[in-house]
């Protein structure tokens, strides 16, 4: 793609890149007078050296590569201007985000300075069709729409297709408007990193930044730790997988492995750490099933699958934000919606028969 901003303010965007260098410049001395304090304070023991720890190890770092992700927007920046200064001339060579074709560059560098208070407000949502429209679950086999809602057979993915409201790099004349957005909403991705509570949110959103569209891990044992609306999915795919195993044991299938379908999650999360990370998603899992005398051991693995993009007409949960200010950087090619997916894995026992005496746990290391 050749993205550009001939006719734009010339004059604003120089303006523009001095007020991003001198933020870039007062970053770094307030980082060199916080190093100074923390260095200089009395506090001993225990908690002064874990803090001073954490900001050595984490927060100096953070901080001076915020500072120099904000140097190179301004030169990015600079850069603009002299292409529309040349472009007056007859010299048409347009860049886009960051000065690249096609950009892209929220995958890099340090937290903001005000990280708590940066109204960091996105959040993608996903509607999903497994195996399609009409379909009801998987089939004879793993992972294959209609029949039975767990079929014996090893972990298979059923398939899973997903909307897309905002076409990527389908448009290649980025405005003004378009130009500020980038580079606030590239600043609020970095400020996360110095945000607790929006760690897995901050860092998949770099990811969709960074543009390059490839498939993206979460940590979803993570999130059903911390998360009550996470949890309450986990446990329902659970309880619904019990009682599949329950009716393949009817069968008399003692040692077997069975995979079920993938459907809406039901609850959505409550953290705005995992509204931001995963949305809407789709939930399956796979099972390893041991019957002994009358004793069921399943070992389950609950799959998350999302498509982590922005809904047109939708709204970030916290804050209001529209979902098309960030899907506009799919359309300009400058941020690309990618797969993502996590897992978690338990151990369930339970007499067969008597679901309510399920007793779940973590899975065992030496499994």
């Amino acid at each position: 793609m050749t993205a550009g901003m001939w006719g734009a303010d010339v004059a604003g965007l120089r303006r523009l890149a001095q007020d991003v260098e001198g933020a870039a410049q007062s970053l770094t001395s307030l980082t060199a007078n916080l190093s100074s304090v923390v260095a200089s304070t009395g506090w001993t023991g225990r908690d002064g050296d874990g803090f001073r720890g954490a900001w050595d190890g984490m927060c100096v770092g953070a901080l001076r590569s915020c500072a120099a992700t904000l140097t190179d927007a301004a030169g990015a920046l600079r850069r603009d201007a002299d292409q529309q200064d040349s472009a007056s001339s007859g010299d048409t060579d347009g860049a886009g985000p960051g000065g690249t074709s096609g950009g892209g560059g929220g995958g890099g560098g340090g937290g903001g300075p005000l990280a708590m208070a940066v109204p960091v407000t996105f959040t993608p949502t996903a509607p999903a069709n497994p195996g399609g429209p009409g379909t009801t679950g998987p089939g004879d086999a793993p992972g294959e729409p209609g029949g039975e809602q767990y079929v014996l057979g090893p972990p298979t993915r059923p398939e899973i297709e997903w909307d897309e409201d905002f076409e990527y790099d389908s448009d290649d004349d980025p405005t003004w408007d378009d130009r500020t957005s980038w580079v606030e909403w590239n600043a609020k991705a970095e400020a996360t990193r110095l945000h607790p509570g929006l760690q897995d949110a901050g860092s998949i959103y770099r990811h969709y930044l960074g543009n390059s569209g490839e498939d993206y891990e979460f940590d979803y044992a993570a999130a059903y730790a911390n998360d009550s609306g996470v949890a309450a999915n986990v446990d329902a795919e659970i309880a619904s997988a019990q009682a599949g195993a329950e009716e393949l044991i009817a069968r008399g299938n003692t040692d077997f492995s069975m995979t079920g379908d993938a459907s809406q999650a039901p609850n959505y999360a409550q953290t705005e750490n995992w509204q931001k990370t995963i949305g809407g998603y789709q939930q399956w899992s796979s099972s390893d099933v041991t019957v002994v005398g009358d004793q069921a051991t399943m070992v389950i693995t609950v799959h998350a699958e999302d498509r982590y993009n922005f809904n047109a007409g939708q709204s970030d949960i916290a804050s209001g934000t529209p979902d098309d200010v960030n899907g506009r950087f799919t359309e300009l090619g400058w941020a690309q919606p990618f797969d993502s997916s996590g897992s978690v894995q338990l151990t369930v026992t339970w007499t067969v028969g008597d679901a309510g005496s399920a007793v779940v746990e973590p899975v065992t290391e030496d499994r």
